[in-house]
């Protein structure tokens, strides 16, 4: 893939078109009341619904932070319910059999739905130099 073609997947919000993944690497994940505000153009997250009067959409959502590799640093992918417990059971996998979790997002009629993967990391083992993931942050 050529820089201009992943520019997409390389920003704080990342947006993967259908077919393309991004490698990403789990660092927190907080509960948060989602808000649009139409002055600024864009969601404000708050811990509380008092705090989010007055605005747009208003919603409960699960924040993920992750390493994403495309941006060699952190991005945010907001999640609701059925995807956080997707994304759990796919981190529990991680957890006891390793590999490399793939964020995808698929359309489901009119609107796109966050997926996460397991995959078989045995073939990028090869030539790897070894650092901390606290080094990068």
């Amino acid at each position: 893939m050529r820089l201009g073609s992943i520019k997409h997947l390389s920003l704080l919000y990342p947006r993967p078109r259908e077919g393309e993944e991004i490698p990403v690497q789990f660092i927190d994940m907080e509960k948060k009341i989602a808000a649009w505000s139409p002055e600024i153009r864009k969601t404000l997250y708050f811990d509380s619904f008092e705090q989010a009067e007055g605005l747009k959409r208003i919603r409960e959502v699960f924040v993920l932070r992750v390493y994403n590799w495309y941006r060699d640093g952190q991005s945010i992918i907001e999640l609701t319910n059925d995807e956080r417990m997707q994304f759990e059971d796919i981190f529990n996998k991680f957890l006891l059999y390793r590999g490399e979790i793939m964020y995808r997002r698929k359309k489901e009629g009119r609107r796109y739905k966050n997926y996460f993967v397991l995959v078989d990391d045995s073939y990028s083992k090869k030539n790897v130099n070894e650092w901390l993931l606290a080094e990068r942050l």
